[in-house]
């Protein structure tokens, strides 16, 4: 290096460290509760979400869409497919009309129904061993999002045989496509998980009560299969927990800091559309327009969040889910109106910041609450406490449970400690593990949750005798 150039060097790097600083204070001043970390890996994510592109699978959606899963197969090539799904589905003859697909284009196939609700990694030991004794070469997900989630690490560990846990975190699946995922086919029977189109997969580690995601590019199904007569006979209080479960993947990808112009449009008009369909399908399971609007509202949120990521509200309830086995779809619902509420609550004050009453606005407008966003800020926060309120009222007409049976007091401390190690991005020790601590990136939410703020909304989910107990 030349004298010059080294001097050149040496000039500029009072420069970068001040503006380092100067991002740092006005971070700081933006979320002062926050850990410098956590900004850190905030900013690193926002980056990385404008450079990496998320693939989408292909999509066959309308009535009868169902029918075109044996010629996808051949078309590519295979010959066998391991049809991942649950027993009640295959019980309630759902499952034989993706059957009859597939053996109408002369096919073979082997099915696992041995998938639960809060899939445990032994499902996915299962199913792996399954396809690999049936030499299977493809797979046909069918179900909800424990089918679909337990068939992508079903799929890693073809590409990758690798213990389940050992694919916790980011990239360590396939390693950003390093391995491939045999030909896959995701065919949702909610409108919920939006699992068809997510790069994620969350499985329960029932040893240790947690459940841990998995997250990897290459996890994103090939094919997507979207048909509203699968979900015409969906139970009550599943469509309401699975379209709940959509409007929460909205409502936070929206509120993301990765958010994007992009995400925001996928996430609005999901929301549109839940808001619009929601109940007509929880009063009217037959309504095969509101079934196919809820299906796509589920899948454009599945984009979204993706994309934007999710926050607080799914990190607290991979926690009740892992620890209480809490349905995904009731905990997600619970906590919606709570965590808003807990974003609301320093912005009611005169004079203070209104970023989340804005965004609320935006989303109330999207549900047809208002034309426009008011153009005074009191009567903004009179619209964003509106779209909360709406949210409850919505809750309330669809009976979605209020707290969670088996969680006691003395769990509330340990359910905070775990979501805000998920939500911070502190699953991980910088020593013992620095890759998977980097990439550990947690969730960018709109404001910074400390563990009594976390407490207090875990709180509020307590039965009702633990919840008067001091």
């Amino acid at each position: 290096m030349s004298p010059g150039r080294a001097v050149q060097r040496v000039s500029k790097t009072p420069f970068v460290v001040a503006l380092a600083a100067a991002v740092g204070l006005i971070a700081k001043r933006a979320y002062p509760k926050a850990a410098l970390i956590w900004l850190v890996k905030r900013f690193i994510g926002f980056a990385l979400s404008r450079i990496l592109r998320v693939p989408r699978p292909k999509v066959f959606e309308g009535k009868g869409s169902i029918s075109n899963i044996g010629s996808i197969i051949l078309d590519r090539g295979c010959k066998k497919p391991l049809i991942v799904t649950d027993g009640m589905l295959v019980k309630h003859g759902l499952v034989q009309k993706c059957v009859d697909s597939i053996s109408a284009s002369g096919l073979e196939h082997e099915i696992f129904d041995k998938v639960v609700p809060n899939p445990p990694a032994e499902s996915v030991e299962e199913g792996y061993k399954v396809y690999s004794t049936s030499k299977c070469d493809c797979i046909v997900a069918f179900g909800g999002g424990s089918p679909i989630d337990t068939a992508k690490v079903i799929g890693a560990k073809v590409c990758n045989p690798k213990p389940v846990q050992s694919y916790q975190g980011y990239f360590n699946a396939t390693h950003l496509y390093l391995r491939k995922l045999p030909p896959f086919i995701a065919v949702p029977t909610t409108a919920g998980t939006g699992s068809e189109t997510t790069i994620a997969a969350v499985i329960s580690i029932p040893q240790e009560d947690k459940k841990i995601a998995i997250c990897d590019f290459g996890l994103v199904p090939h094919y997507a299969v979207l048909d509203p007569e699968i979900i015409e006979k969906l139970p009550k209080h599943i469509t309401a927990a699975t379209g709940m479960d959509a409007l929460t993947h909205a409502v936070e990808s929206f509120l993301s800091g990765w958010s994007s112009e992009e995400t925001r449009a996928l996430s609005l008009e999901a929301v549109r559309k839940i808001m619009k369909n929601m109940t007509k399908s929880f009063d009217n399971g037959s309504d095969l327009e509101a079934r196919e609007e809820m299906l796509s509202a589920s899948f454009k949120a599945g984009l979204a969040f993706t994309r934007a990521n999710v926050g607080y509200i799914h990190a607290i309830a991979h926690q009740l889910g892992g620890m209480f086995h809490t349905p995904h779809g009731d905990a997600n619902s619970m906590l919606l109106p709570h965590v808003l509420d807990f974003y609301l609550s320093d912005e009611r004050v005169a004079g203070s910041s209104s970023v989340c009453v804005q965004m609320y606005c935006e989303l109330a407008v999207a549900c047809e609450l208002a034309k426009t966003v008011p153009t005074d800020i009191e009567n903004r926060r009179k619209l964003a406490d509106r779209f909360v309120s709406c949210i409850r009222e919505m809750n309330a007409h669809m009976s979605i449970p209020r707290d969670v049976p088996k969680m006691k007091r003395s769990n509330v401390k340990d359910v905070a400690t775990r979501a805000l190690r998920e939500a911070h991005g502190q699953l991980y020790s910088p020593c013992s593990n620095p890759v998977s601590w980097f990439t550990d990136l947690g969730y960018p939410t709109p404001k910074y949750m400390t563990q009594e703020e976390c407490e207090k909304i875990v709180e509020k989910l307590l039965p009702a005798a633990d919840a008067k107990a001091a």
